[in-house]
């Protein structure tokens, strides 16, 4: 299994360094001292839901939310406002993440995962499906970005099972909400910590814009996640296009081990105007360890075969204004789950995601 797992890490490192190697667009921007506020982005925090909801279902991954504070964008790690000096000094000592040309962030983050089977009335153990599983987690990230390129770190520390209070989280929201009570989570997994190191870079390799505001971009990303919450290696192709799309690259949302938690945009031609575009993330990852289907790393728990190849889409509608903005995405993916052996289970995702950002 170890093998696997360094033979699939060891693929997704050399795709990212040579396409950072090949691939070439414009000049990144520079900050610009006669632009509003630099020509950057200020301090902002995040606000994400996800839910099944909008599929009309509920299991598997079925909710999730986070809150999230990202620094105001700087020039190097030193002048990064508002941050612990500890911090600033952990982004500079991390490989890659500092070079010329690139503007620098932190986020912080808390957020949980809720995943429950498809037969919420059952209060015994359903063995042909997925496991009631909730997560708690706070990440910290650090990234470094232009309009050509992207580069993060995040380090994810939390807890599943009882102590992650996703029985009582669900359980309220369904009385709120009128629906049935979720009787199984007498059987979710044991409580144990979670930890995980992860780490994404992109590469622009497309860029069209017209005299009229309208501009399309393509990028190719790469991630990869080492720790007891996920294991895994991935590789995708983004794609944006709008009016006075602001410079960077595109969110893709994060239901826990997902993706990354990072704002990464730089603003717009017209940062007076409304910022509006759409996006298509098409990703591929392998999975040599995932806790919402492997069960519990410490004891024996509740599990179900997992697909180790996964296939992910997330389109995105985005609306931004000069201090705030809000994202809307779907994202599905194919079987995660092998449902062969666990016919109760979809075996795959669909979630749907609201991101509200304001700055300050």
């Amino acid at each position: 299994m170890m093998e696997i797992r360094l033979s699939i890490i060891r693929s997704t490192i050399c795709i990212l360094f040579f396409a950072a190697g090949t691939c070439h667009g414009q000049d990144a921007p520079s900050l610009d001292a006669e632009k509003p506020d630099g020509g950057v982005e200020l301090a902002t925090w995040r606000v994400e839901f996800a839910n099944d909801f909008f599929f009309k279902k509920d299991n598997q991954i079925s909710s999730g939310w986070s809150l999230q504070k990202h620094s105001a964008v700087a020039g190097n790690w030193e002048t990064l406002e508002d941050v612990p000096g500890f911090v600033k000094q952990w982004g500079k000592k991390i490989p890659t993440l500092t070079d010329e040309g690139l503007v620098y962030r932190t986020g912080i983050a808390i957020g949980q995962v809720i995943q429950t089977p498809e037969d919420g009335s059952r209060s015994d153990l359903i063995k042909d499906d997925v496991p009631y599983v909730g997560v708690l987690t706070l990440q910290t990230t650090w990234y470094a970005f232009n309009d050509n390129e992207f580069r993060g770190f995040e380090i994810t520390v939390g807890v599943v099972g009882p102590a992650s209070l996703a029985e009582q989280t669900q359980k309220t929201v369904h009385k709120l909400t009128g629906n049935n009570d979720p009787k199984g989570w007498d059987n979710q997994l044991d409580t144990e910590p979670v930890i995980n190191l992860n780490y994404m870079r992109k590469q622009k390799v497309w860029r069209w814009d017209n005299p009229i505001g309208l501009s399309f971009d393509t990028a190719i990303n790469g991630y990869v996640g080492l720790g007891n919450l996920f294991t895994q290696a991935s590789t995708g192709l983004e794609m944006r296009f709008g009016h006075n799309m602001p410079g960077g690259f595109v969110y893709v949302p994060d239901p826990i081990g997902f993706s990354m938690h990072y704002i990464a945009v730089l603003k717009p031609e017209n940062p007076q105007a409304a910022s509006f575009y759409a996006s298509l993330v098409l990703r591929g990852s392998a999975f040599a360890y995932n806790i919402f289907l492997d069960g519990n790393t410490f004891r024996d728990s509740h599990s179900v075969d997992k697909e180790p190849l996964v296939g992910l889409a997330v389109a995105g509608l985005h609306y931004e204004r000069k201090n705030w903005g809000i994202h809307c995405s779907v994202m599905a993916s194919t079987d995660d789950v092998d449902t062969s052996k666990a016919p109760a289970a979809e075996g795959r995702e669909r979630l749907g995601v609201i991101d509200i950002e304001w700055q300050f």
